[in-house]
C-alpha cells in the first residue's frame, strides 16, 4: 500500500477533471515535442530533403505516442505503470550522426532497432548483469556520452564552414544568447520556469535567430507552403546495418537501459512517501516499454527514444503525475502528427539554437555521469578504469589519422570515442575484478557471544568496505535475528562461525555450526500462488523474525550446518 506524498494533486491512478486533463495533456504533448529537433539534426546530417524531414518528425510524434501508451500500462510484462514518457534522447544523436553521415539514414533506423531490443533483452536479464555496471561505469558511460553529445552542441554553436558568411557574427551572438537565457534559468528560476529552462530556451532563441535575420528566405517558404493536415509519407524508411556502428548503438542502448532504471524508481519515489527499496517489476516493465518504444521509432523512421527524466521533474513539480495525462499527450501527438505545418516549424531552426540547447543538455549528462561515479567510493582499481578509459576515448578525436589507419578488424571498435572508452573500461573493469572480494572470518566459543558481540563486528566490516548504511543495517538485523533463533533453539552443539564476504555487489553473510538446522520454510522463498492461509503464514514469516535478505540458502550435511545471507548492495 502506498502512501500519498503531501503536495501531490493528481496521483498516478487518478484523472483529473477533463479541462485541466486537457491542459496538463496539452502542456506535455508540449514538451515532448520539443525534443523532434534532433531528429532534424540527423536527417540533416544524412542530407534528407525537407519533405521525408517532415515525414520522419511527423512519424516521430506518433512513435513517441505510443510508447508514452505503453510506459503508462501497468497489466502484463510491458509498462512500469507511470508518467515516464520517451522523447528523443540526446543518448543516440552521436551514434545516429555518425550513421547518417558515414552509412545512410536506413542505418540509423536498422541500428536503432537492435539498440531498442538490447534493453530489452538488459530488462530480461536486469539482476544477472549487476557485475558489468557499477555506479563508476554507469556514471562513465552517461559521462563519455555527454562529452560526445557535447562536441555535437559546440559544432553547431561554432559553425566553422560558415564562419566567412556575412552574418556568422549574429550567428555567435544568437547561440550565445540562446545559452545563457537557458543557463540563467536553471539556476536563478524557480518553479515551473526552472524545470521548463531548456524549452523556453528553445522558444526565446527562435525569436532571436527570427530577429537577427538567421533563418533563409526559403525555409520560411517550407514553413508558409506547408500543409495544415495530411497524412506523413514514409516512403523514405528502409533499413540497413552496419556492423561497423554495432559497438556505438549498443553502448547507447546500455545507457538508455540505465536512465530508464533511475527514471522509473524516481517516478517511485515521488508516488510514495513510503517508498523504501526499488519495485524491480515495474522497472523492468519500465524497460521493455522503453525498449520497445525505441524500436518503434526505428521501424518509423526516427532516431533512437528513452525515458526523460526531465518531464518527471515537471510532473513532480506541477503535482500531477497521473497516468491520465499520458494517455491525453499521447492522443494530443497523434493529431499534432497529421499537421505537417508544425513539423515543418522544426526544420528552420537554425544551428545557434539547436547547438546551445544541446550544449545545456550535454553539461547535465556530464556531471551527472560525474555524480553517478562518485556516489561510491572510487578505489585504485577503479581509478585506473576511468582514467586510461578517459584517455583512450579523448584520443580517437586527438589522433584520428591513427585510429583510421588500423586494420578494418578494429574499425568497429574505434568508429568514435564513445565505443573506444566504454569498452575499454568494461575490459579493465572485469579484469581487475580479479580478487577483488573481500572476506572476514568470526568464530565464537557459545551462540550467546555471537549475538552479543556480531553487530558491532559487522558494522566495522561495513565500514570499511564502503558497504551502504542501508544495506548494512539490514544485513545486521536480519543476521542477528538468524543467530537468536539459533540460540533460543539451542540448535548450536558448539562454536558458531560467521564469515563475511564483499564483492562491491553482493554482501554475503554465511553461518556455520554443527546442530540443528533452523527452519524457515518461508524466508527467502518466492511462491507464485499463495493458497488460503499461505498469504498469510508467507508474509508473517518473515515479518516476525525480522529475515530480510535477497537471498537464503541453508544446507545440512548430518549435523554440519551453513546458513548463507545474501543482499544485493
Amino acid at each position: 500500500m502506498t502512501k500519498r506524498p503531501e503536495g501531490l494533486i493528481f496521483a498516478v491512478d487518478e484523472r483529473p477533471p477533463w479541462l485541466t486533463l486537457l491542459l496538463l495533456g496539452g502542456q506535455y504533448a508540449g514538451l515532448l515535442a520539443a525534443y523532434l529537433v534532433l531528429i532534424v539534426i540527423v536527417f540533416k546530417a544524412g542530407g534528407a530533403s525537407h519533405e521525408d524531414t517532415i515525414s520522419a518528425v511527423s512519424l516521430g510524434m506518433i512513435a513517441v505516442a505510443i510508447a508514452t501508451v505503453l510506459q503508462a500500462l501497468r497489466k502484463g510484462p510491458v509498462g512500469s505503470g507511470f508518467l515516464a514518457a520517451p522523447v528523443f534522447s540526446a543518448i543516440y544523436l552521436g551514434p545516429s550522426v555518425l550513421a547518417a553521415k558515414t552509412v545512410g539514414l536506413p542505418a540509423v533506423f536498422g541500428m536503432t532497432i537492435l539498440a531498442g531490443l538490447l534493453e530489452i533483452i538488459i530488462a530480461r536479464s536486469l539482476r544477472r548483469l549487476r557485475i558489468f555496471f557499477p555506479p563508476a561505469i554507469s556514471g562513465f558511460i552517461v559521462a563519455i556520452i555527454g562529452i560526445q553529445l557535447g562536441l555535437v552542441a559546440i559544432d553547431h554553436v561554432l559553425d566553422i564552414d560558415q564562419r566567412q558568411l556575412p552574418d556568422y557574427v549574429n550567428h555567435v551572438i544568437v547561440a550565445g544568447l540562446t545559452l545563457a537565457l537557458t543557463v540563467a534559468l536553471s539556476i536563478w528560476a524557480s518553479g515551473l520556469a526552472r524545470l521548463m529552462c531548456s524549452i523556453i530556451g528553445l522558444g526565446v532563441g527562435f525569436g532571436l535567430a527570427v530577429a537577427f535575420g538567421l533563418i533563409p528566405e526559403a525555409h520560411w517558404q517550407v514553413l508558409l507552403g506547408a500543409e495544415l493536415f495530411a497524412l506523413p509519407d514514409p516512403g523514405f524508411i528502409s533499413y540497413d546495418f552496419d556492423a561497423a556502428l554495432l559497438p556505438a548503438f549498443l553502448i547507447s542502448g546500455i545507457a538508455a537501459a540505465l536512465r530508464t532504471v533511475g527514471v522509473i524508481t524516481t517516478c517511485q519515489k515521488i508516488n510514495d512517501d513510503d517508498w523504501r527499496r526499488p519495485d524491480i517489476k515495474s522497472i523492468k516493465g519500465g524497460m521493455f516499454a522503453d525498449g520497445l518504444g525505441c524500436m518503434l521509432a526505428g521501424a518509423l523512421g526516427t532516431m533512437g527514444t528513452n525515458a526523460a527524466p526531465s518531464l518527471v521533474g515537471v510532473s513532480k513539480a506541477s503535482g500531477a503525475t497521473s497516468r491520465s495525462i499520458g494517455f491525453t499527450a499521447a492522443a494530443i501527438l497523434i493529431l499534432f502528427s497529421l499537421m505537417p505545418v508544425i513539423s515543418s516549424f522544426f526544420l528552420i531552426l537554425p544551428n545557434a539554437v539547436i547547438g546551445a540547447i544541446l550544449m545545456f543538455t550535454a553539461s547535465f549528462m556530464i556531471s551527472g555521469g560525474i555524480q553517478i561515479m562518485m556516489s561510491r567510493n572510487i578505489d585504485n582499481r577503479m581509478t585506473y578504469v576511468i582514467g586510461f578509459s578517459m584517455l583512450l576515448g579523448l584520443s580517437r578525436d586527438v589522433f584520428q589519422n591513427y585510429f583510421k589507419s588500423l586494420p578494418g578488424f578494429f574499425h568497429p571498435f574505434t568508429s568514435s570515442m564513445m565505443p573506444i572508452a566504454v569498452l575499454s573500461a568494461l575490459a579493465l573493469h572485469l579484469t581487475f575484478r580479479l580478487g577483488s572480494r573481500r572476506k572476514a572470518n568470526v568464530g565464537f566459543e557459545k551462540v550467546e557471544h555471537s549475538v552479543d558481540e556480531f553487530s558491532h563486528i559487522l558494522q566495522d566490516k561495513a565500514r570499511a568496505w564502503n558497504i551502504d548504511s542501508g544495506t548494512a543495517s539490514r544485513a545486521e538485523s536480519t543476521a542477528t535475528q538468524v543467530l537468536e533463533h539459533i540460540r533460543r533453539a539451542s540448535l548450536a552443539n558448539g562454536p558458531v562461525a560467521v564469515e563475511l564476504s564483499f564483492d562491491d555487489f553482493n554482501f554475503i553473510i554465511g553461518i556455520t555450526y554443527q546442530g540443528m538446522l533452523l527452519s524457515l520454510p518461508h524466508v527467502g522463498v518466492k511462491h507464485g500462488v499463495l493458497l488460503e492461509e499461505e498469504a498469510f503464514s508467507y508474509g508473517l514469516a518473515d515479518f516476525l523474525i525480522g529475515a530480510y535478505p535477497d537471498k537464503m540458502e541453508s544446507f545440512a550435511r548430518g549435523q554440519d550446518i551453513r546458513i548463507q545471507l545474501q543482499f544485493n548492495v
